[in-house]
């Protein structure tokens, strides 16, 4: 059954390519956990490894848990964050990529078809 994968990141995968989807637990207190989580927080959206070329694709959140350092260059971690809980870890294939630019964020989202396999 093909999912849909929404990011907001840029992660330009090509179809056909095997990857890696890993989920975070929502560890929000109880109180909060009402509303949405916000782009902040690292179980909004999932970190994606592309195992056919080896890069990982992340947030700033999934790699920090400081700002996301503006306009200051500072060297990321090549793997999340150690101390985010992981809720699920699956493998799957991209059957579509779209990238969109965001012009507001000045950013681009992307999203991913992709079919899980065992």
């Amino acid at each position: 059954m093909a999912l849909t994968l929404a990011l907001n990141y840029p992660a330009a995968i090509p179809a056909g390519h095997k990857i890696e989807v890993t989920e975070f637990a929502d560890t929000r207190p109880e109180k909060k956990r009402y509303k949405p989580p916000t782009w902040a927080d690292p179980c909004q959206y999932p970190v994606v490894l592309d195992l056919d070329t080896g890069i990982r694709y992340m947030n700033h959140v999934h790699a920090s848990r400081g700002g996301n350092g503006g306009l200051l260059l500072r060297p990321y971690p090549l793997v999340p964050r150690g101390d985010l809980q992981v809720s699920r870890v699956y493998q799957a294939v991209v059957t579509a990529c779209a990238l969109v630019m965001v012009e507001g964020y000045d950013n681009q989202h992307t999203t991913l078809l992709v079919e899980p396999v065992e």
